[in-house]
């Protein structure tokens, strides 16, 4: 590289450094037109359109920084990731490995590796690519909590729950990052540990999504029977009202103020598992967890009496915001297998996106009247059966201890194990699982035909 392409090179470095993306695209940019040879320059611009998401044009970058120098492990590596956020994960395999074979000790390539398998089911061969990055650096947080959710899935909770402690080491969520932050500004806020709680505050936040929060609320009245003090939740605004429902007498807080900081420690929600020592067989299942106001209740039923057959709670896509939920939501046109069957009326639970899909597809949708997920637990007490994919409203159905049935991805998640149909956590939930990647209609004919004949007069 010659002296003029270094230095725009190390400017945009810099700006990387600083979190000025675009400044460092044009650095890099220059750097290339000073030295169009440089197979440097070219990966450190197509990183740098990477981290903007600009996936299109980072990918010739790199190729032709490959074709340039073909042992560029970072080069190969980029593109593996592309591939990865592009839903390939066999050519992601094959990148890593091209990464893997110039640098076999490439840590970040290890990883991605293990994600791409995990992707794939493959999950012994994702464990092993993670235990082979732990090797080189035990305490990257990543592998650590990517080796965590395999474990979790094969069902090792023993090991699985430690390591998922590890979740908030690589957390990249920013209000989780704003309240870490807070708290290592209040070291004598410690977190809670296990230790005896009675006289003591006990804080305990939410994190990741609202279903993490609605799964672990059955952890509260365990908290309780411990003769904790006052117990704080905090919270996203729409689980206040349920949470306040709770007969534990928690005091419910959806941002920081002056009253919540009278805590003595602190736990995220998601740690409660681990410190009671959680194993599959004993998980809390006693449903219902989670209650409806007597008068909210039949509010609701009222109207969903109204509806003839046999009324079907209906959710196809998740929270957007979620990288890969891509996967997990199915988009409503494959759904007619299931809208089609006779003696079923269908409730939309779906938020957002929702009132568009549904417009004349004889879905009823009430959901513009749901403030809070309070109200869509009302609406659910009045239906027979809920059908959801992996989100909120799956969690919240079954800590109501309604029927609900999960459409679930290919490569699962943690919570739902392998090649089961029911599931640990709620003892009213049937799994139908997607048997190749990316293949909803083997699953909505299955859930389709169950549902016929539910219809037709069997039981959930």
């Amino acid at each position: 590289m010659n002296g003029q392409a270094d230095s725009h090179r190390k400017e945009g470095n810099r700006l990387l450094a600083d979190g000025d993306l675009s400044g460092a695209e044009a650095c890099y940019r220059r750097s290339v037109d000073a030295d169009p040879s440089s197979a440097e320059a070219r990966v450190a611009l197509g990183f740098a359109l990477l981290r903007q998401e600009k996936l299109s044009e980072a990918k010739p970058i790199l190729e032709s920084a490959i074709s340039l120098d073909a042992a560029s492990a970072d080069g190969h590596y980029l593109l593996a990731t592309i591939a990865q956020k592009e839903n390939r994960p066999l050519d992601a395999i094959a990148d890593f490995d091209r990464a893997l074979a110039i640098n076999p000790r490439f840590v970040d390539a290890l990883h991605g590796l293990g994600v791409a398998l995990r992707s794939l089911g493959r999950v012994e061969e994702a464990l092993r690519a993670f235990d082979r990055a732990l090797s080189i650096q035990p305490g990257f947080a990543p592998s650590r909590f990517s080796k965590s959710l395999v474990l979790l899935l094969r069902g090792d909770y023993e090991r699985g729950l430690e390591l998922f402690e590890s979740r908030l080491e690589a957390s990249e969520d920013e209000q989780v990052l704003g309240w870490l932050a807070f708290l290592s500004e209040h070291p004598e806020k410690p977190q809670w540990r296990g230790e005896d709680l009675r006289g003591r505050t006990l804080l305990v936040w939410t994190e990741q999504g609202a279903g993490d929060a609605l799964m672990m609320a059955r952890y509260l009245a365990r908290l309780a029977q411990r003769r904790v003090g006052p117990i704080f939740v905090l919270s996203d605004p729409s689980l206040k009202r349920l949470f306040e429902a709770l007969p534990l007498g928690c005091e419910v807080f959806t941002e920081v103020d002056d009253r919540l900081l009278a805590f003595d420690v602190h736990c995220p929600v998601m740690s409660l598992p681990f410190l009671f020592g959680t194993r599959l067989d004993t998980i809390p299942r006693e449903v219902p967890y989670l209650r409806v106001p007597d008068e909210l209740r039949k509010r609701w039923s009222q109207r969903v009496a109204a509806l003839k057959g046999l009324k079907v709670g209906l959710v196809w896509a998740g929270n957007r915001k979620y990288g890969r939920d891509f996967l997990r939501s199915v988009p409503f046109r494959d759904l007619r297998a299931l809208l089609d069957v006779r003696g079923a009326a269908f409730v939309s639970l779906q938020k957002e996106t929702g009132a568009d899909d549904v417009r004349g597809a004889g879905v009823a949708d009430w959901m513009g009247e749901c403030r809070d997920f309070m109200d869509t637990a009302a609406l659910i007490a009045g239906l027979d059966l809920v059908v959801s994919v992996d989100t909120s409203v799956a969690h919240l159905a079954g800590a109501l201890g309604k029927p609900v049935w999960l459409l679930n991805r290919f490569e699962s998640e943690w919570r739902w194990l392998l090649e089961r149909d029911t599931s640990p956590w709620y003892p009213s939930m049937r799994v139908f699982r997607q048997t190749a990647a990316g293949d909803w209609t083997g699953v909505v004919q299955r859930l389709a035909a169950e549902l016929g004949r539910l219809s037709a007069g069997g039981v959930v």
